[in-house]
């Protein structure tokens, strides 16, 4: 019984709480990287607080131990909040807020200003900007069942989302993948026939983003 409990569970498990689930291991991911030699550049400057961090989450995001433990708290608060339906709506929207307000922060304050503590510099702006909409738009979708034209809009935007991602890895990876990660979310939250594939793209989208800044650091090819 407990088994077939489980199962059902399992089946009843929203987009939403996948979406979830997939930031949470996104976050817990680059916070376990901000602390690995190689992934993170001038590692010997990492601080633990501080603009005067100089080392470098793949070459391109400020960040110090502060950093990286937020980081990893977000991971961890939001796998578990994807267990449920509306803990995981909660992690979305308040986890939304907090970064659209941190992209406010980093506007706000001069980098080498000791008000920025975290650090931020201008390319994490941009991705706590990107990152914060997105989690607070996804929170707001209806997490009902989708079917017909909406089922198939889903699979349009994860097919593009895997076009656009792939282009990124060459060209301008902070311009497009940002926008593709956030194409394959909107698919995953649509969810239906083409979920499959919606996270597909999600992860596709997640490992180009990696790689297309790697390429650009490496290749000295602009990141926006």
């Amino acid at each position: 019984m407990e088994a077939d409990a489980s199962l059902a569970a399992g089946r009843e498990r929203s987009a939403l709480q996948d979406v979830t689930f997939l930031i949470g291991v996104a976050f817990l991911g680059a916070g376990i990287a901000g602390f690995i030699p190689g992934l993170t550049t001038h590692y010997s400057a990492l601080a633990f607080a501080g603009h005067d961090s100089g080392a470098k989450l793949l070459g391109v995001f400020q960040i110090s131990i502060l950093h990286n433990l937020v980081h990893v708290l977000f991971g961890v608060v939001g796998i578990a909040l994807s267990r449920a339906r509306d803990t995981a709506r909660a992690f979305l929207i308040g986890g939304g807020i907090v970064y659209i307000v941190l992209f406010l922060y980093g506007e706000l304050t001069s980098q080498h200003s000791s008000a920025n503590f975290v650090p931020l510099d201008a390319n994490d702006d941009i991705l706590h900007l990107v990152l914060g909409g997105s989690m607070f738009g996804l929170g707001l979708v209806p997490d009902r069942p989708r079917e017909g034209a909406v089922e198939t809009l889903a699979g349009f935007l994860a097919a593009f989302a895997f076009f656009v991602s792939a282009i990124g890895v060459a060209y301008r990876p902070l311009r497009l993948i940002p926008a593709a990660i956030i194409l394959s979310l909107l698919a995953v939250a649509i969810g239906g026939r083409s979920i499959r594939l919606a996270t597909a793209a999600t992860a596709f989208a997640g490992a180009c983003f990696v790689l297309g800044l790697a390429v650009a650091v490496v290749t000295s090819h602009p990141l926006w």
